[in-house]
């Protein structure tokens, strides 16, 4: 509504004459402000009521658009993600998903992260307050300790071990404010091995945090953990904050800083001494190609340690790159890869591997691993699931090489 002033005394007064203008001038603006609101709001139900309808191509379009004028949108980010995930383009899904909200513990490929990811966005856009998502897997695999410097000095290469896997878990997305969300998970994972005298793994991860979109970037930053069973009643506890930054370059590049203090605790018993407290920084770029149907991800990452119980080798820093590579080849079949090098140089000489002081040696470690695998989508929610991962350990002490070939295949549910 335009402010009523009286003209006639306006003009006999110049200062009522600039008050009149400025008036005037706030009030068309607002006007004009409100026919934008307006126009936005009505732009994304369009592309809403396109997605719906299931014209996906049209409605990624016009979300493209709403986010031109509102780069922060949540409705539209959300929105444009369902759209290539619609459209089968589960890369640029992950993509766009992540830059509003992010789960840790989610499995290596992109069918089961986009299929997660779209039904927290499915669930936003009918108005639900919480958005949970849960998932089961089991099956059965093997484990097999290879031939290495140590096995040659110790014995016990070749073991084949049968191990029954087990893993549970669930996350939860929840609105904060209108830009801000909580992301949390819980992941439980369980090994039972048919030898008696090999230890069951058992181990709880957790991951709390905050996040919002920052035009086609993403700030989140929480705390997060795992408590890890380490046999004859020991446990080792991890927990630290961390914060990560996202860099968004269109629809298929996403660059990702993070930092990270944590503390890795033994409360008790014989490997109380290996307790320290670690700073980390890391950084990532994802790409995708092949239309969306392909993810290409590089990192690495940088750190010290600082030992806090007397840990025989000292501090400790270390270094590493990794990749990751998933295909959809159907919206039913993914295949991915990874592979990760770390070496870690440690700062004291190892006094218990030799009594000859000539002989003592400042441990280095390098450390690689490999995986994985196929999925199967064979049913809405379930998927067949056949991985590997081989783990190789080289240090120039050489009690201290290890390697390992692990087979599994199991069957997930999700819900």
């Amino acid at each position: 509504m335009q402010p009523v002033v009286d003209r006639t005394a306006a003009r006999k007064d110049p200062r009522r004459t600039i008050e009149w203008l400025v008036l005037a001038i706030v009030g068309l603006v607002g006007s004009m402000q409100d026919a934008a609101a307006a126009a936005d709001a009505a732009a994304l139900q369009r592309a809403r009521e396109l997605l719906a309808a299931g014209q996906a191509a049209e409605a990624k379009r016009a979300f493209e658009q709403v986010m031109v004028a509102d780069p922060g949108s949540v409705e539209a980010h959300l929105g444009l993600a369902r759209a290539y995930y619609a459209l089968g383009e589960y890369a640029r899904a992950v993509i766009e998903f992540e830059a509003v909200l992010r789960y840790d513990n989610l499995p290596p490929d992109l069918l089961e992260q986009a299929a997660t990811y779209d039904k927290a966005a499915a669930d936003y856009e009918a108005g639900r307050a919480l958005r949970p998502f849960y998932y089961a897997e089991t099956g059965i695999g093997n484990y097999r300790e290879n031939s290495s410097t140590a096995t040659d000095i110790f014995g016990g290469a070749g073991n084949h071990d049968t191990f029954w896997p087990l893993r549970v878990g669930g996350g939860l997305n929840a609105d904060l404010t209108e830009r801000h969300s909580l992301n949390a998970t819980l992941d439980y994972r369980f090994r039972w091995y048919d030898d008696p005298d090999r230890r069951n793994d058992s181990d709880w991860r957790w991951n709390v945090n905050l996040g919002r979109p920052i035009d086609d970037d993403n700030l989140r930053f929480g705390m997060r953990g795992r408590v890890s069973y380490r046999g004859d009643g020991q446990h080792r506890n991890d927990w630290g904050v961390f914060a990560a930054y996202g860099l968004g370059f269109g629809p298929n590049d996403r660059v990702t800083f993070g930092g990270e203090v944590r503390e890795r605790r033994y409360p008790r018993g014989p490997l109380r001494e290996r307790t320290r407290d670690i700073a980390e920084l890391t950084a990532s770029w994802t790409h995708s190609l092949a239309n969306g149907r392909t993810a290409l991800t590089f990192g690495a990452n940088l750190g010290q340690e600082w030992a806090t119980q007397d840990r025989p080798d000292g501090d400790a820093s270390f270094w590493g790159v990794n990749g990751e590579v998933d295909h959809n080849f159907s919206d039913e079949l993914d295949a991915f890869f990874w592979w990760s090098y770390i070496n870690e140089a440690f700062d004291d000489e190892r006094p218990d591997f030799t009594t000859d002081p000539e002989l003592l040696a400042v441990r280095n470690d390098d450390l690689w691993n490999f995986g994985g695998g196929v999925v199967w989508r064979f049913a809405p929610g379930w998927s067949l699931r056949p991985t590997f991962e081989y783990n190789w350990e080289e240090s120039n002490i050489p009690a201290l090489a290890y390697s390992s070939t692990e087979l599994w295949l199991t069957v997930r549910k999700s819900f």
